[in-house]
């Protein structure tokens, strides 16, 4: 079952209730809210702030550690995505780790990117994001809304996913990034 932390209503046994069931109105939320991303990166960028180490003692530590824990989230999904098609039973989140294991799973995702540049992480998050919306337009509104359609997914809806991944992915990356680089001039 999904245990992400969206903003939608929490449901009948703790499940994400999705703000919409309709596949047109996911694909532009997930685009609006990566395309509100993309400005806060290239206003740091502009002011040749996107480089900068965050204040406080958070997990990411950097707009490079947000950007590649939303690329390393756009893989997991990718990964369950394709092996749940195929027949199989995807480990969720991730092979070792239970949905309440999701911290210690974060930083492992953190870790892995560590060696590559924001530009590297950039790219492949803009590529694994078209990904995801491709992935979305392949599938109807029963097939995303209807956590019956896929075994793979336990009960959970593939939309759920694809938002959770996406948008909503998304807006915790800008508050995120407002909390480590605060707007000059302002605490």
């Amino acid at each position: 079952m999904w245990r992400g932390r969206g903003s939608g209503q929490l449901g009948d046994e703790g499940r994400v209730e999705m703000a919409t069931e309709q596949r047109d109105d996911l694909s532009r939320r997930n685009a609006d809210e990566y395309a509100q991303l993309k400005e806060v990166i290239a206003r740091l960028r502009a002011q040749g702030r996107i480089e900068d180490a965050f204040e406080g003692e958070a997990r990411d530590r950097s707009v490079r550690d947000v950007l590649a824990h939303l690329l390393a989230w756009h893989l997991l999904l990718e990964g369950w995505y394709e092996d749940g098609m195929i027949g199989g039973s995807p480990a969720l989140p991730a092979d070792g780790y239970t949905w309440r294991q999701l911290d210690a799973l974060n930083v492992v995702l953190r870790d892995r990117w560590q060696d590559a540049s924001i530009d590297q992480i950039e790219r492949r998050l803009d590529a694994s994001h078209d990904g995801l919306q491709r992935l979305i337009a392949t599938h109807s509104d029963e097939e995303l809304f209807d956590g019956r359609t896929y075994p793979w997914t336990r009960g959970s809806k593939l939309g759920e996913f694809c938002l959770e991944c996406g948008g909503n992915h998304y807006a915790w990356a800008r508050r995120t990034i407002a909390a480590g680089l605060p707007e000059e001039g302002h605490p």
